[in-house]
């Protein structure tokens, strides 16, 4: 019976011995292996038979004595996929249980190999994700240290890539300028769009020297990047931003925020506060909304921050008492090196909630 089913017929005299078969066979599809019969239920070659099966995924057929009083037999293994027969049996039930078993056997078959591909493509991507981390952290700029300004960035991402930007330079002797944009969404799309403006911003902010002009040119780029796209894949196609020059020879400061958080300059002398929060709209594929700049003179020893929301969003308090926090925080420890400033305020961070979104913090001292 056994030669008409167009099997490869393998007998096991001492299955455990054997299992390179299982390993080596070119087409477990068309191989059917014949146990031996006097394998009893307490022998541990079975138990090891069963562990063998269910390790490498191959459905068994039990064959069991067809009597009066017929039943399945009772110890048959927990997770081994398997059918069982009776015999003697009809040839075509044989057959009917054998084909079954080979498309059980299929599918494990293509479930594994698809898991394989998955496994191989998770790799590969985390091996990108790496990459293009890595290439992000190279983009951060190096501190700036001298008798006019001191200028450090944090950046601590909640995921394998960066929503959020921050960049600064020197434009011309004693100018510097400062901008951080935060990336709405999360994703690939969005570490896309950060990159493209990261190219963009070095040449822009040294050319242009305006944060209104600054604006309506990442207005521009952003409707050049998504256009003819669908209005639903450009809902969230926009970032907030903090765009800022400071004047360390005249003492003076201009600045634009585009529905970023609040950067709060402070003067340890007079504790004079000021929060920066005038400006316009988020930027990007949205109603234009009127550009309001801010031009004032700063107080000598000055200190300052910039950060994302990454800092003030949290489950509770609100994002307003959460800034209230940030700002006292600030005022406490201004007396900390800027490293140790930056340090504090994210540690405060991390011990207050879980940190569901990129936090970015630009910190200084204006001479």
């Amino acid at each position: 019976m056994l030669k008409t089913m167009n099997k490869n017929v393998t007998f096991l005299e001492n299955p455990m011995k054997q299992r390179y078969l299982f390993q080596e066979s070119t087409d477990l599809m068309q191989t059917l292996f014949v146990l031996p019969l006097h394998l009893s239920k307490d022998s541990w070659q079975q138990t090891a038979l069963f562990s063998l099966a269910e390790s490498l995924e191959i459905p068994i057929l039990f064959i069991y004595k067809r009597t009066k009083k017929m039943r399945v037999p009772p110890e048959l293994p927990k997770k081994t996929l398997y059918l069982t027969i009776p015999v003697p049996a009809d040839p075509v039930e044989v057959n009917i249980k054998l084909n079954s078993l080979q498309n059980i056997s299929m599918h494990l078959f293509s479930f594994k190999m698809k898991g394989q591909e998955l496994e191989k493509i998770n790799q590969k991507s985390a091996r990108s994700m790496r990459i293009a981390r890595g290439f992000q952290h190279l983009c951060l700029p190096t501190p700036i240290q001298n008798n006019h300004i001191e200028i450090k960035g944090l950046s601590q991402p909640s995921t394998e890539l960066l929503g959020d930007l921050f960049f600064w330079t020197e434009v011309s002797d004693g100018k510097y300028a400062f901008i951080m944009i935060d990336m709405c969404g999360k994703g690939i799309h969005t570490a896309l769009v950060h990159m493209s403006i990261r190219t963009l911003i070095p040449e822009l902010i040294k050319r242009i020297r305006d944060p209104i002009l600054i604006i309506r040119e990442l207005k521009k780029h952003m409707k050049g990047l998504f256009q003819g796209m669908h209005w639903e894949d450009t809902i969230n196609a926009c970032f907030s931003a903090f765009i800022t020059y400071v004047n360390t020879r005249k003492r003076f400061i201009e600045y634009v925020n585009c529905g970023h958080p609040p950067a709060i300059l402070h003067a340890p002398d007079t504790n004079y506060i000021l929060k920066l929060s005038e400006g316009a709209g988020p930027i990007g594929c949205i109603k234009e909304t009127p550009i309001t700049k801010v031009v004032f003179h700063y107080e000598p020893g000055s200190r300052f921050i910039i950060y994302s929301d990454g800092l003030s969003k949290s489950p509770s308090p609100s994002a307003a008492e959460r800034t209230e926090r940030i700002e006292k925080e600030f005022i406490e420890n201004a007396h900390l090196s800027t490293h140790d400033l930056l340090q504090a305020l994210l540690l405060s961070r991390m011990r207050h909630s879980e940190i569901d979104d990129d936090i970015s913090i630009i910190a200084g001292t204006l001479f």
